[in-house]
């Protein structure tokens, strides 16, 4: 009889042993998906000034500028990216995911001061970061590909090709371009980024510039205390 009970409550106890096992395995499989399903919190991006002649901030701005021509870079937030693109089709299905953070998009513009041609390839351009990532910036190719299986890919995309930095653009003396650079591949850990243009021709001649940008939190709204 007492062997009986002894097998009863050993069952017991395994059976109890065997629910905390399994329940402990599925909550640490739900912290694990949780964990890389998480997207990056909301950062934004801010300029790490340059000690060298003809660079300047102003607020999210980095430009450089000298006699000839004068570059300006800002990086847009996920709420500008949709303002862009919703802008003119309100269902723009680029919104989500250029949105999402493995993409950083900067507005950049290019302001003609000289008397002869600027011409600026984007192939030349370079995103480095921080975890030793390096990126080239998306052509239409690229954002093409993303729509590849979609039934209407050049519907998506119609309102956006003059947008982008795509092929070599020309820009005459007196001229300025403003278009987006995109970036893709961004790894979660990177929160430092550098963007390095070669070869941008001012007539025969070229100059190279670069802009670097770092993560912060984006700033906590305070509210002023009521007064007494």
């Amino acid at each position: 009889m007492q062997s009986a009970n002894w097998k009863l409550q050993k069952l017991k106890f395994l059976k109890h042993l065997l629910f905390d096992f399994h329940f402990a395995v599925f909550i640490l499989q739900f912290a694990i998906f949780s964990g890389c399903a998480s997207a990056k919190k909301p950062t934004a991006l801010t300029p790490i000034p340059i000690s060298l002649p003809g660079y300047s901030t102003a607020g999210q701005t980095i430009a450089f500028h000298n006699k000839d021509i004068k570059i300006s870079t800002y990086p847009l937030s996920a709420s500008e990216i949709k303002e862009l693109l919703t802008m003119k089709e309100p269902n723009n299905p680029l919104t989500e995911i250029l949105g999402s953070p493995k993409y950083l998009i900067f507005s950049m513009e290019i302001e003609n001061l000289s008397n002869a041609k600027i011409l600026y390839n984007p192939a030349l351009t370079t995103l480095f970061d921080n975890s030793m990532g390096l990126h080239k910036p998306m052509d239409y190719t690229d954002l093409y590909s993303i729509f590849s299986n979609s039934p209407n890919p050049e519907t998506a995309l119609k309102n956006f090709k003059d947008m982008l930095y795509d092929l070599g653009v020309t820009i005459g003396p007196g001229q300025r371009v403003s278009r987006l650079l995109i970036f893709s591949g961004i790894e979660e850990e990177s929160n430092e980024f550098t963007i390095e243009m070669k070869e941008v021709y001012i007539g025969t001649s070229t100059i190279s510039a670069s802009f670097s940008f770092k993560e912060t939190k984006e700033p906590s709204i305070v509210y002023p205390s009521p007064r007494p």
